[in-house]
């Protein structure tokens, strides 16, 4: 049995040498002086009264009760600004496998729940596969690289995982990612014109106007043409609270601009399902703005890359960021969903997920693979059937509502058109059988 403790004075010899096996062959520097720093001020008291922005240092092994050796080591580092850095997770390679990792994460996560931590960071070597892996796979996002940071051969990996968005995020909506409508076009141009005027020049309606003008050039598919694509984020009343305008560019790049939102949750849901949209126009996505922090999160946890700082491209005073999703083949469909059903389905409770037959809701296959994503948190899930219908109320006649609903069957009718008006719904219903493959750890 293994079990987690803190880290007590007499520990150090065993921590020194984890820290020097298991950290030498990544990074440079004395590893058996660190631990002893580390191991001394996390059994004393935990002040850390020598980093200029630490607070505490806090260290916690996993033990294996059988023979009482330490199998597992986590140190993390509380900053005065609401932050942890984890230095270092060491699990040594016979107890890997075992759950040894998680358990000393646990801690950290009972710590960040207790003193409402904003976020926890790390770092990576670039060649520390397993490690990178067991990051990701809970929750962790790539923030960056820094070339030959610890040691001149080997890049280092920055991660970060959000802990507590302290109300960024608005109470859940639907919001439907669509083909620019004639009807939008009124609410486009104000959104455009009012998120983007304040950060590049010539942002007006004669701009707007040709951004609709690209759009009526879009079956030309002739990037001489400079036709565009546009998409809107809206609610079912039809409120569009974000768009994106993409321009496939000679070679297959895909530009967009404008990508712009009212707030974080349709900003959020444009850049997850453009990729998808746009797969059959461009091998890569990017495009030029100036993002918010949030934004940038957001960016990051889709797997976009910051690709160039442009000061003044578009406005004197202003920098602007060029950013860059190259869409592998591979690239799985995400499908977002609100939280009370996003848990249900990875407790599979809600086998059935329904939608209504817009064009890349009809795309969807048997056997395809799919990422359901609610806020941070994600889990892949297989499609094992789908099957239409031409109205909410034959669907119920022939599939179960509470797997549908769980939590309010009888209601299921109306909570389906309240979600999708009786013109969505007349483009036919689909409901897709799924299968859990991945629970998210995020």
């Amino acid at each position: 049995m293994i079990r987690v403790r803190r880290v007590r004075l007499d520990d150090l010899p065993v921590v020194a040498e984890m820290m020097h096996s298991h950290l030498d062959p990544f990074y440079g520097g004395d590893h058996r002086a660190h631990a002893k720093r580390i191991v001394e001020t996390a059994s004393k008291g935990n002040k850390d009264k020598k980093g200029h922005f630490s607070a505490e240092q806090l260290m916690y092994v996993a033990v294996d009760d059988e023979d009482g050796n330490i199998v597992g080591i986590l140190n993390f580092v509380s900053k005065y600004q609401g932050t942890v850095k984890i230095s270092p997770l060491i699990v040594r390679e016979e107890a890997r496998g075992k759950g040894v990792s998680r358990m000393l994460l646990r801690k950290l996560d009972e710590y960040a729940k207790k003193y409402r931590v904003r976020q926890v960071y790390c770092t990576v070597s670039a060649k520390n596969t397993l490690a990178l892996s067991f990051f990701l796979a809970h929750g962790y996002v790539r923030a960056g690289v820094a070339s030959r940071h610890y040691r001149v051969d080997i890049d280092e990996v920055m991660l970060y995982k959000i802990v507590e968005h302290d109300g960024i995020y608005p109470e859940e909506r639907t919001i439907s990612v669509r083909p620019l409508e004639k009807a939008d076009e009124q609410q486009v141009r104000h959104l455009v014109i009012s998120r983007l005027s304040p950060y590049f020049n010539g942002i007006d309606d004669r701009w707007v106007t040709a951004l609709f003008e690209g759009y009526a050039r879009k079956d030309t598919r002739d990037p001489n043409e400079k036709y565009k694509l546009i998409w809107v984020a809206k609610t079912p009343d039809g409120t569009v609270l974000g768009v994106a305008a993409a321009t496939p560019k000679k070679g297959e790049p895909v530009k967009l601009m404008p990508l712009v939102a009212e707030d974080i949750q349709a900003f959020s849901a444009l850049v997850a399902e453009l990729p998808n949209h746009l797969r059959e126009y461009g091998h890569k996505l990017y495009t030029h703005t100036v993002p918010t922090s949030v934004e940038v999160e957001t960016f990051q946890h889709h797997g976009w890359r910051i690709e160039a700082m442009m000061p003044e491209a578009y406005k004197r005073g202003v920098v602007t960021q060029q950013w860059g999703l190259v869409m592998e083949n591979t690239v799985m469909r995400m499908m977002r969903v609100k939280r009370q059903y996003f848990n249900a389905i990875l407790a599979g409770t809600k086998p059935l997920e329904v939608r209504v037959g817009y064009g890349n809701i009809k795309s969807i296959k048997k056997g395809e693979h799919i990422r359901l994503e609610c806020g941070r948190h994600f889990g892949i899930v297989e499609v094992a059937d789908v099957r239409t219908y031409p109205t909410f109320a034959e669907m119920l006649k022939n599939e179960k509502a509470g797997h549908i609903v769980p939590d309010d069957p009888a209601g299921a009718l109306n909570i389906l058109r309240s979600i999708y008006p009786k013109e969505k719904e007349d483009l036919g219903v689909y409901v897709f059988q799924l299968k859990v493959i991945k629970k998210s750890n995020g």
